[in-house]
């Protein structure tokens, strides 16, 4: 199929968490509202309402930014499950005009209406009616921006064009003129980083990028050489990817409550994590060899690194513990010294450093930073079974997950917890208890 006939949708979804948040609570209506996380003062703001948009508030911007800038700004934790609901709602009426549907996030998606719309006027008509159907399946406050285009590429920066509740029709002879009067780094795949290499070698608009010779894209950005000279001619030859593709990793990051200096404080958060994505491995039939941990610190400096196992595992502990040589590598602990023992400039008043014990760094070591977020990640993903161990109670721990995951998919995910996790002290002298593990 040519690429000039084929009629591609792109439907971005406006300010989408707060507009879910709005269309489910009356009272937000009409109000400059902010998405974040469970902790407000440690969070950033995931999504604004248009009307704080207006007001200048921006994602990913801090929230005492964002109050700063707009003091009567209202503050939501964010609930993902709503928001996943919603987005299969809206997938679901896509399917209705076509078979073709890519989600692309959780809140846009792509349709290839070439055959259900036959030409750009049915194609619009088509929109106006998926516009219809959203309003009447999800509400009014959830609206949606519409590109239609010749390929994805080009729909997607259509939808761009006009926000909130927009809709951009682009046909193929009208493609460069909407180049033009976009920048390089509008257009999805070009991001700050290779925007500023483009600047620097003068390439400022697309028109530049365009008249730019091939060979030397090619020789300064290798293969994403040829596809900046494709771009800038409109072109993309990407299919509607219909096959929901298998995930490359599945993780987890955590911004902890405070600035932390206690282990025993970090490997309580990394092992909920660590659950956590063993169950979304198991649920999928995944397993994992290769395990990530990262460590951002109260300064927002940060540091990561991996590890790869012999075996693929799913099991949280196993992942738990790997993350755990990790970053108790990326801690930075320092020997016990007058010097350490002061609290430096940088360090907030409220936080003393506790000793740190173990480790192999010595009798009594120190945490140079306190850390404020943890991440989590597992990669070089293959299905099937879990490969059995050898050892008798590895094998009786791995024998309980089954039960475990089927009581966490009928009761939800805190159905059970591990008996570490809980704050309760148990003193193994006096009870005889016996740990399966230790934090």
């Amino acid at each position: 199929m040519s690429r000039d006939r084929r009629i591609i949708l792109h439907i971005d979804m406006n300010s989408y968490f707060a507009s879910v948040e709005q269309q489910a609570n009356p009272f937000l209506r009409g109000k400059a509202i902010a998405i974040t996380g469970k902790s407000k003062e440690r969070s950033v703001v995931c999504t604004a309402s248009i009307e704080a948009k207006k007001l200048g508030v921006k994602t990913a911007m801090s929230t005492w930014e964002a109050e700063k800038i707009c003091p009567q700004l209202i503050f939501i934790c964010g609930d993902p499950e709503k928001y996943s609901e919603i987005t299969a709602r809206f997938n679901r009426i896509f399917y209705e005009f076509t078979d073709r549907v890519e989600q692309f996030s959780v809140d846009e998606s792509f349709l290839d209406i070439t055959d259900a719309a036959r030409d750009y006027l049915g194609a619009t008509i088509m929109a106006q009616m998926i516009r219809a159907r959203l309003r009447e399946d999800c509400g009014a406050r959830i609206t949606a921006s519409i590109g239609i285009a010749p390929n994805k590429l080009m729909a997607k920066l259509a939808s761009e064009t006009v926000k909130p509740n927009g809709l951009t029709v682009v046909q193929p002879h009208q493609v460069i003129d909407l180049l033009d009067r976009s920048k390089p780094q509008d257009l999805c795949g070009i991001g700050p980083c290779l925007g500023r290499r483009l600047e620097n070698l003068g390439l400022t608009n697309f028109s530049l990028l365009r008249q730019y010779p091939i060979e030397l894209l090619i020789k300064e950005f290798k293969s994403y050489g040829y596809w900046l000279h494709q771009a800038a001619h409109g072109r993309d030859d990407s299919p509607v990817c219909t096959d929901e593709a298998d995930p490359k990793s599945v993780g987890h990051s955590y911004t902890l409550p405070h600035d932390t200096y206690d282990p025993r404080e970090m490997k309580r958060y990394l092992l909920k994590m660590a659950d956590k994505i063993a169950w979304r491995l198991r649920r999928d039939d995944f397993r994992a060899r290769t395990i990530h941990a990262y460590a951002r610190y109260g300064d927002f400096t940060g540091a990561g690194a991996q590890s790869t196992l012999n075996q693929p595992t799913a099991d949280g502990y196993k992942i738990y513990k790997t993350a755990w040589e990790i970053i108790e590598k990326l801690i930075n602990p320092l020997p016990t010294s007058p010097l350490v023992r002061g609290r430096s400039q940088n360090q907030s008043k409220n936080i003393s450093p506790p000793p740190y014990q173990g480790g192999g760094w010595g009798e009594v070591n120190e945490i140079k930073k306190p850390i404020r977020l943890l991440g989590l990640s597992c990669s070089n993903l293959s299905k099937g079974p879990e490969q059995q161990s050898i050892f008798k109670k590895e094998r009786k721990l791995l024998s309980v997950l089954p039960a475990l995951d089927a009581i966490q998919a009928r009761y939800g995910a805190r159905a059970w917890t591990r008996a570490s996790l809980l704050k309760t002290e148990i003193k193994a002298r006096s009870s005889g208890f016996h740990f399966d593990h230790l934090l």
